[in-house]
């Protein structure tokens, strides 16, 4: 574990207080200053490749809350299903397609941990084929089963999947190449995520836009079920966002809020949603 770490919205060290939400042996702290929620003490990078992968902690999570509150999770599981799949709600996707549909040129769509590439599959869903031919996928994938399978599926589509961690990966790309830049439920996952904010701004072109989906920690099923809220994930999640501190994030990255409305942040979702640009000349 790293042993010691401070909010990773200051330079230093600051004023933290201790929260009760964490199992033994993580360490949940909230800064004073920020008000960012964040794991003090989580795994090294290079554990989350394997170790701590999501396809391995998803599925351990997954069977934890399905065996301690089992007629929970298959209500959860079926509203999930049913508003996906019978009412066509699916707000990532819908904010992606407005964005293209906004766009009359090629758009180079980069997802950053991407897992299976499945996101792209429910994007190209939606769109209209003359859309779907102006999209350039690339996806990037931290953990080495993920990557492979998500890079098969985006080479049907002209695309490809680089395996790497966000920063590794977007290096690889050109400055001011990228339209759109997705990071849904990543930067929750973040060690650092103001330098992976910093190196998606670098990469994005002048109207691009970063497309931001995290837990949200100021909504109110957080205070009602506790310790047991769906948005903690221990040691996955090293950072727990407000729409506050989400903003905060972007500002120190150099980025500033094109949107995150009501519906955005509502107090009664458990996910939040941004989207970032570059600032205004």
């Amino acid at each position: 574990m790293i042993a010691s770490r401070h909010c990773p919205l200051l330079d230093r060290p600051g004023p933290s207080r201790e929260l009760t939400v964490a199992p033994a042996p993580w360490q949940a702290r909230q800064c004073l200053e920020t008000g960012l929620v964040y794991l003090a003490n989580p795994p090294a990078q290079e554990q989350y490749q394997d170790e701590f992968a999501w396809e391995v902690t998803h599925a351990d999570e997954s069977a934890r809350r399905r065996q301690e509150e089992p007629l929970l999770h298959a209500a959860s599981s079926a509203l999930k299903t049913f508003r996906k799949r019978w009412l066509g709600r699916d707000k990532l996707v819908g904010i992606l397609a407005g964005l293209i549909r906004r766009r009359s040129s090629s758009i180079r769509l980069v997802d950053i941990g991407c897992a299976e590439g499945d996101l792209f599959r429910r994007l190209v869903n939606q769109l209209e084929p003359a859309e779907r031919a102006r999209l350039e996928p690339v996806g990037i994938e931290i953990s080495s089963y993920l990557a492979a399978r998500a890079d098969r599926r985006l080479r049907l589509h002209g695309g490809r999947c680089i395996h790497a961690s966000g920063i590794e990966g977007l290096e690889q790309l050109d400055a001011a190449t990228s339209d759109i830049v997705v990071l849904s439920c990543v930067l929750e996952h973040e060690l650092d995520p103001v330098p992976l904010l910093r190196a998606c701004r670098d990469r994005l072109a002048a109207t691009g836009s970063v497309v931001v989906k995290v837990p949200n920690y100021a909504c109110l099923a957080r205070h009602l079920r506790g310790r047991r809220w769906c948005g903690y994930r221990w040691p996955d999640h090293v950072n727990y966002f407000t729409p506050r501190s989400l903003a905060a994030t972007a500002e120190r990255a150099g980025l500033r809020v094109t949107r995150m409305g009501l519906l955005d942040a509502s107090p009664l979702s458990d996910s939040l949603y941004a989207v970032f640009g570059r600032p205004a000349t």
